[in-house]
């Protein structure tokens, strides 16, 4: 008897066990929640772009012959515009404002080497550490070549990229969500400070030109035209009103890019180099039913040493 009821109880364990297993196998098989993929010019998609733009790993500059194991390091700064009102507001396709102004420039290490065949690496980096608000953590990487060189002119391509993000309270700054959920600062109920992140990768093919200038101690005038790839997301992290929002969002695009500007060498291993680039941007804002241009406009510099 007791044999009897040791192997039913041994029985039902192993239903239990295999229902349960079961269980376990159909929750695995659930495909995560996918991200919403939006049109490239939704105003949410627009912010992504216009923010991705900003760190475009373009050469400043022609690329020019090296010697194999040439290395040049430099820091790099560019300016990110202020958005005014209307720009801000992108959030539920446009109508709410989303806390964008936060750092006010953008900043990454480059490191150039030398290869052979004329050829160099580009590599950037912006490591994880907080300023105003917002962490990015970018990596960006290139190649590039003179394709014709005579004289004092110089024509070469360059091929790039960049994979990485950028963390901050976007959706709910901390001057909200210091004021009780529903109040006039805070009417979107944010219960504490978001941790948004924005993913900013990008592939692009760039072509360029320079005139080399003895008259003036070798300064080079240079422009540059690009063609762009961007692939970005936006992940919520926010609680308002008791709402877990984990909002997942996604856009792709293709971005033309001009660039003018000069490199001016202040001694035989130290260049200065500035620059402006212009990005066409379109995005339809409520309520109009249209898109209209709303470009990237901004400069950077970058001040570089050679080792050899």
């Amino acid at each position: 008897m007791k044999k009897r009821r040791k192997a039913a109880v041994s029985e039902r364990s192993r239903a239990a066990g295999f229902i349960f297993a079961c269980g376990l196998l159909f929750l695995a098989s659930l495909p995560a929640r996918a991200a919403e993929d939006l049109d490239s010019e939704r105003p949410e998609a627009w912010a992504m772009f216009y923010f991705t733009s900003v760190s475009f790993f373009s050469g400043l500059g022609t690329p020019k012959s090296r010697e194999l194991g040439e290395i040049e390091a430099g820091l790099e700064v560019g300016n990110i515009p202020k958005l005014d009102e209307e720009q801000r507001t992108v959030g539920f396709d446009g109508t709410k404002e989303e806390d964008l102004n936060k750092a006010p420039i953008f900043a990454r290490g480059r490191l150039t080497i030398g290869l052979p065949w004329r050829m160099a690496l580009l590599l950037g980096y912006t490591p994880p550490v907080k300023v105003w608000g917002v962490k990015p953590h970018v990596f960006s990487y290139g190649l590039e070549r003179p394709v014709y060189e005579r004289g004092p002119w110089t024509v070469g391509l360059r091929a790039y990229g960049q994979v990485g993000s950028v963390e901050g309270a976007f959706t709910c700054p901390g001057e909200a969500a210091s004021e009780p959920p529903g109040s006039p600062g805070n009417p979107n109920g944010c219960e504490g400070k978001s941790k948004d992140r924005v993913t900013v990768n990008y592939w692009g093919l760039e072509a360029s030109g320079s005139y080399r200038s003895d008259t003036f101690r070798g300064l080079t005038p240079w422009v540059t035209v690009a063609g762009n790839y961007l692939d970005t997301r936006f992940q919520v992290k926010a609680d308002t009103f008791g709402f877990r929002d984990r909002e997942r969002l996604k856009a792709d695009t293709g971005t033309v890019t001009l660039g003018v500007g000069l490199r001016y060498p202040v001694t035989e291993k130290i260049d200065l180099t500035v620059g402006m680039s212009f990005t066409p941007l379109w995005v339809t804002r409520r309520p109009s039913t249209s898109d209209d241009t709303d470009p990237l406009l901004n400069a950077r510099t970058v001040l570089s040493y050679r080792f050899r």
